[in-house]
Formats: C-alpha cells, sequence, structure tokens
C-alpha cells in the first residue's frame, strides 16, 4: 500500500509539477529582492531539487533506474555535460562563486533526463506544452500592457498603466515578467516555432493569435540578438516543414527554401542594420568582450578556468574601451555575449567539445525522427508537429546565444533543457512504441524494502535542507534590497547589520560584502578604516579584483595617510617626537598601501580619472609634484593608446565620449603648473582644456590668472572681456578687474 502511495505521489508531482514550474519560472518576478529576477533563481533552484527529489524516490520505487540505463546511448551526451561541469567546478580557483553555476548545471541536465525518463507519452508532453502556451499568453499580455503604458502615459514618478515600479526600466523597449528585454527575447524565440508548428496542425485561431503576440513583442523589445533568433526559428521552420511535410519534387523544396529564406533574413537584417545604427555600441560592446574573452580561453585551453568564473577574472581582460562604451565604471560583466565563447573558458576544450557532442547528438536524433515520422505518413500527427516546433526551438535559441548570455539566466537555461529532453523523450516514444513486444519489465525489488526507505528518507532530508538553502538566498535578496535603503540614507550601522545577515544566508553574494566595505569607508568611525580592509580583503578571497574596490580601499589609505600626517603635524606643535616617529611611520606605510591599490585599480580601469587624480593629490602632498604631472599627463594621452595594437581592430577618439573629464584633467594639471611657477606650461595646458570643454568658466579662470602673472595685457582683457559675457553672475567674474 505505502509503496503504491509513494510511486503515485512522486510520479504525478512530477507529471504535473514540471509543467507547473514552467509557467512559474516564465510569469514570476518579485520587486522587493534586490534582483527581480531572484524569484525565477529561486524557483529553478526549489523547483528543480524538488523534482529531482521526486524522480529519485521515484526510481528507487520502481525500477531502479532502468530507464536511464536502457536509454544511456542517448543520455550519455547529458551525463558527460554534467561530469564536465562537476570536474571543472573541482579545479575552480572560486568554489564559492562557482558552486552557483554548478547548481544550475546539475538542475538543468537532470530537467532534461526527467522529462526524456517520465514523459513517455503524447499526453505527458501535450500537458507540458499546453503550460507553456498558457505561460506564453501570460508574458505577452503583459508585454502589450508595457507597451501601451509606454507610448500612451506619463513617465515615472507619475502612474501609468504598468502599476509596477519598473515600469519604463528599458525606456520604450518591453521586457514582460523578465525583467530584461533579452531574456524575454529568448522565451519568445522558443515558443515562436513551437506555437507556429502547432498552429499549422490545428489552424486554432487563438494560436494565431499568440504567434501574432509573440510576433509583436518581438519586435518592440528592439532586441537585435531576439530579433536574428526569431529570424531564425521561422527559417528552421520552414526548412523542416517543407523537407518533412510538403509532397513536392526537390527542385520546387529549394526553390521555396531558398525565397522563404531570403525574405525572412533580409527583413531581419534590415531591422537589426537599422537597430544597429541606433545602438552601435551594444555591437561593439559584444566585440570588445569576445576579444577579451578569447584571451582569456587561451590561459587554459584545455580543461578551462572553472565552471561560473568568467565574471571573477574578466576585470583583468576587459578592454579599456569597455569603459568608453558603458559610461561607467562601477559594474561588472558576468557573461561574455556568447553561450560558446562561455562553455570554452569554463571547461576548455574538452568541455566543449562535449557541449558540441551533446548538440549533434540532440539534432541528429530530433532529425531522424522527424523521417521516422515522414516514413511511416505519421506527420499528420501531434507529436510530428511538436518535434518540428522543438528542433526549430533549439536552432533559433542557439542562434539568438551567439550574441547573447541567455542561457546562464535561469528563465532562459531552463528552456534549452526542456527543449533538449522534449525532442529526446518523444523519438524515445516513438521508438518504443514501436518495440513493445521486446520490452523488458525490471524487478521491482531488486532492493529490499528497509534500504529503499532509507535511500527515499536521505533523498528528503536533504532536499529539505536544500530548499531551506535556497530560500535562505532569496531571503539574502530582499534583506540586500533592505540593506541598501539604510544606506542611502546615511544609517550605515543598520546597513551594516543587514548586510552582515545576507552574507550569512548567502556566502557566495559577492555584492554584499563589497557594499559592506563600503559602509565602513563611509561611515568612518573608530576602526571602521580597518574593518573596511578586512572586508575587502575577505571579498578579494573570492572575487580578486570586484569592481572598484582596489580603487576604494586605496581611498581608505589615502584617507588614513592624511589622518596621520595631521597627526604627526599636531604632535610637531606639541613638541611630542615619539608621537610624532609612530605617526609618519603610519603615514609613510598608509602611503605605500594608497599608490599601490590606486596603482593595481588602474591596471583594471585605466581611464577612471579619479584614480589619477588621487595619485597626483598624494604625490603632491609627499612632495613629488613631478610625479603628480605623469598622472595627470598618463590620463590625459592614454587614449591614444587605443589607436595602436592590440587595442586597433576598432578605433575612434575615444576623448570625444569623456571631454569633461579630460578639461579636468587639463585643469587639475595646469594648477599644478602654476604651483610650480611653470608658467608657460600652464597657459598650453588650459588651453588644451578649453578644446575639450570650450569656454568652461574655470580654464577661462585660469588662463586670466596666467596672462595676469605674464602681465600680457591683451590676452588678459580678452579673456575678462569674454566671461564676463558668459558667466555674468559668478561672484569671482565680478570682481574681475577689466584692465591691469
Amino acid at each position: 500500500m505505502l509503496s503504491k502511495i509513494i510511486k503515485k505521489v512522486s510520479e504525478n508531482f512530477i507529471l504535473y509539477g514540471l509543467p507547473l514550474f514552467y509557467i512559474l519560472v516564465a510569469v514570476s518576478f518579485y520587486l522587493g529582492t534586490y534582483d527581480s529576477a531572484q524569484i525565477k533563481i529561486t524557483l529553478v533552484q526549489i523547483g528543480g531539487v524538488a523534482l529531482i527529489c521526486s524522480w529519485a524516490i521515484y526510481k528507487f520505487e520502481t525500477d531502479h533506474f532502468y530507464g536511464i540505463k536502457k536509454n544511456i546511448l542517448v543520455l550519455a551526451p547529458i551525463i558527460l555535460f554534467l561530469i564536465s561541469g562537476l570536474i571543472s567546478y573541482l579545479h575552480s580557483p572560486f568554489p564559492l562563486a562557482s558552486l552557483n553555476e554548478l547548481i544550475r548545471r546539475i538542475i538543468y541536465c537532470f530537467l532534461a533526463i526527467i522529462i526524456i525518463d517520465c514523459f513517455k507519452d503524447k499526453k505527458s508532453l501535450e500537458r507540458l506544452t499546453t503550460a507553456l502556451i498558457f505561460a506564453t499568453y501570460i508574458v505577452c499580455i503583459y508585454a502589450v500592457i508595457q507597451f501601451i503604458d509606454t507610448r500612451y502615459f506619463p513617465r515615472p514618478p507619475e502612474k501609468g498603466l504598468d502599476p509596477f515600479v519598473w515600469r519604463w526600466a528599458f525606456g520604450e523597449r518591453i521586457f514582460s515578467t523578465f525583467g530584461n528585454p533579452n531574456f524575454f527575447g529568448d522565451f519568445l524565440i522558443v515558443m515562436n516555432p513551437i506555437v507556429l508548428a502547432l498552429f499549422f496542425r490545428k489552424k486554432s485561431i487563438h494560436l494565431l493569435l499568440l504567434w501574432i503576440l509573440i510576433l509583436f513583442s518581438t519586435i518592440f523589445s528592439y532586441s537585435k540578438g531576439t530579433w536574428i533568433g526569431f529570424g531564425v526559428g521561422i527559417v528552421a521552420f520552414a526548412f523542416l516543414f517543407i523537407n518533412f511535410v510538403l509532397q513536392t519534387n526537390k527542385k520546387n523544396k529549394f526553390i521555396l527554401i531558398t525565397v522563404i529564406s531570403l525574405f525572412i533574413l533580409s527583413v531581419v537584417a534590415g531591422g537589426t542594420l537599422f537597430q544597429l545604427k541606433k545602438r552601435i555600441d551594444s555591437s561593439s560592446f559584444r566585440v570588445f568582450t569576445w576579444l577579451s574573452c578569447w584571451e582569456m580561453i587561451n590561459t587554459h585551453p584545455i580543461i578551462g578556468t572553472g565552471i561560473g568564473t568568467f565574471y571573477l577574472t574578466y576585470p583583468s581582460y576587459r578592454r579599456p574601451q569597455i569603459f568608453f562604451i558603458e559610461g561607467m565604471h562601477n559594474t561588472e560583466s558576468d557573461h561574455p555575449e556568447n553561450e560558446y565563447l562561455e562553455v570554452f573558458y569554463d571547461e576548455g576544450l574538452i568541455g566543449f567539445g562535449i557541449f558540441l557532442l551533446l548538440l549533434i547528438t540532440i539534432f541528429t536524433v530530433g532529425l531522424k525522427n522527424l523521417g521516422y515520422f515522414r516514413r511511416g505518413n505519421l506527420s499528420s500527427t501531434k507529436l510530428f508537429y511538436m518535434q518540428l516546433g522543438f528542433i526549430s526551438a533549439l536552432v533559433a535559441q542557439l542562434a539568438h546565444d551567439c550574441v547573447c548570455v541567455s542561457l546562464r539566466f535561469v528563465s532562459s537555461g531552463v528552456m534549452l533543457w526542456m527543449l533538449i529532453g522534449c525532442i529526446v523523450a518523444i523519438t524515445l516514444h516513438c521508438f518504443n512504441k514501436d518495440n513493445k513486444d521486446s520490452e523488458s519489465i525490471p524487478d521491482s525489488d531488486v532492493l529490499p524494502v528497509t534500504a529503499k526507505r532509507i535511500f527515499q528518507a536521505l533523498i528528503l532530508l536533504i532536499t529539505i535542507y536544500l530548499i531551506y538553502v535556497f530560500y535562505g538566498f532569496f531571503r539574502a535578496d530582499i534583506i540586500h534590497s533592505e540593506a541598501i535603503k539604510y544606506s542611502k540614507a546615511n544609517n550605515f550601522t543598520k546597513s551594516i547589520e543587514l548586510y552582515n545577515q545576507v552574507i550569512k544566508k548567502n556566502p557566495s553574494f559577492i555584492m554584499a560584502r563589497y557594499f559592506k566595505a563600503n559602509n565602513y569607508n563611509d561611515r568612518w568611525q573608530n576602526d571602521d578604516p580597518q574593518k573596511a580592509i578586512e572586508t575587502y580583503n575577505e571579498l578579494w578571497q573570492l572575487a580578486p579584483n570586484y569592481v572598484q574596490s582596489k580603487f576604494l580601499a586605496g581611498l581608505v589609505y589615502s584617507k588614513l595617510t592624511m589622518h596621520f600626517n595631521n597627526l604627526a603635524n599636531k604632535y610637531v606643535k606639541e613638541h611630542n617626537e615619539k608621537a610624532k616617529q609612530e605617526a609618519v611611520l603610519k603615514r609613510d606605510e598608509c602611503f605605500k598601501q594608497a599608490i599601490k591599490y590606486f596603482n593595481q585599480y588602474k591596471m583594471i580601469d585605466p581611464i577612471f580619472p579619479y584614480t589619477y587624480f588621487q595619485l597626483a593629490n598624494l604625490y603632491v602632498h609627499s612632495g613629488h609634484p613631478e610625479l603628480a604631472e605623469k598622472e595627470f599627463l598618463e590620463h590625459i594621452n592614454y587614449p591614444s593608446k587605443l589607436q595602436e595594437k592590440p587595442h586597433n581592430f576598432y578605433t575612434e577618439d575615444w576623448k570625444k565620449r569623456r571631454m569633461p573629464e579630460y578639461s579636468q584633467s587639463c585643469l587639475n594639471l595646469g594648477s599644478l603648473e602654476l604651483a610650480m611657477n611653470k608658467i608657460d606650461n600652464a597657459e598650453l595646458i588650459f588651453i588644451e582644456s578649453l578644446k575639450y570643454v570650450p569656454n568652461n568658466i574655470d580654464g577661462l579662470k585660469n588662463l586670466a590668472t596666467v596672462y595676469m602673472k605674464k602681465q600680457d595685457k591683451k590676452k588678459y582683457n580678452e579673456i575678462v572681456k569674454k566671461l564676463k559675457i558668459l558667466y555674468p553672475q559668478d561672484e569671482y567674474v565680478k570682481n574681475l578687474k577689466e584692465n591691469i
């Protein structure tokens, strides 16, 4: 009796729970967390573990993994890819950070295995497909709401049709429940040929309407990668439909495929090029990221660096042009915008080869299955059209992932492995249907009942523990969001307390450590400087070059340098020689540390102006103005290096993107030259500052000072006259004499 209950409950949990799992991952979002997609991650973690648990319990209760043994040839590439991820994790230099990606790999591979093993009939596969269609309706309807909201309602903070706070997060680009147009696009890419295939079989109006919604959402995501994937999906579907469904000769098939392909690809290419002209930086960003990733691959080309470690090592290889393109410095790129490059980087040539073997196996199995349907005159069946849609969707998604990172995010990753599972499941269903008589039933009592129950209880306990851990990750993201609010309100004590909770619940949450250290840096009370450095050191054990942590560590030591310098001056006045010497020793040590960390950050981000400003300030205060000069000149002249190898793959006048920064460097350098009484140098530099930002008030004021010192009455009067015309309300300008 107990055995029957266990089998029924675990089997139904899989057959009904997995379709529900896919609905929830697609439609869910939660804006109370730092990451609106954290709920999707948690659902995949908790739901995936629960499904694996149910499957394992079911297998122990029934055939003892007989189905796996029977289909080992087709399952082998999936298992090998899982093993590749595990081996990659074992040699990863960052095991804590790699663990998150390994967990996803385990869940993804088991999702495919569970579908292959348990979704053995038409009814269960139809149930899964129906769930996907239901989810697609929901996300597309919400996408239409976002479209209307961004066209006909006021911008935030005014209220609009979309009731959620993330409205207008990407301007007029729609992103539905996915929080990002590219991830939304990946889902649409998968569902596009599936819905199209089912429509061609049923000719149902509701499927045609859904496909129109998918097309509409794809267009207004304004995602170039999505358009490419959508077009490739249509072409793949047309190719398969014409070859396996249409009854016509090869010549007509070739003509049809050629015409359809040229038309679809021309439309997609036209739209993509149009978007490229509007947002050229997105393509150049990808190219520079790919170049950097290729350099990273060459460091460990055979076995890779370690699964999920890209974002930890990337800062050391990131091309400086990325900072010009992004316009930001305190950011990180988690992935290289290309799944194939990332697999190659993570797992080397061996892991990449296994990934390709997996894809080749799945396509071979799927295409052979379509041939089986055609030979048996079964090309009108629903399973045939489902297979047609799944294979086309896989082609589309893999094309999209040449230019996007979608597979590394759970909403897209689960879809890839669903496609893999469904393609094989349909194939095995057809095979088993034709070989029913030869199928042997395994002995269900290989293991003693007591042993079964022990294994099942152990699996259940592990699952409960993992669910507790993963829910903790979700809570950590909520607390992280709360901590940021307190930090912005300058309540650093409360913020630090909350960050400690985040780190306790999710030790791999790197950003929480970074923000915690920054809070100590901002609060600056008692032993906060020491705590900041300790926290930065903890951070560097997980992520050695995390965003601006090296710059901020330099800032801590810079502030300490000034603090101990002031103490030394105080003790001089108090004639306390011993205390003065101690302060000087601490000042000099902090000075060295500040220089070290600023220079380390300069290697990571060579165009951040404040690194140069901080270094120059330290050198000036230490009595080395000539070194300060070098820092300012290095910043001003650095963009010229980007016209040379290895940076000249794509060149432009990068300074134009950051004119105010280079103008400020010139102003700072010119002021230093004035202080050093290098009047002619100062004049030239202030003139250069005006080239970057014409008629900027500080450049004109400084030039007036230069001409006053040089007693150049004509030029002085010209500058003063211009200042009084341009800036008549400025107090300094009001007090300037018009003649000297």
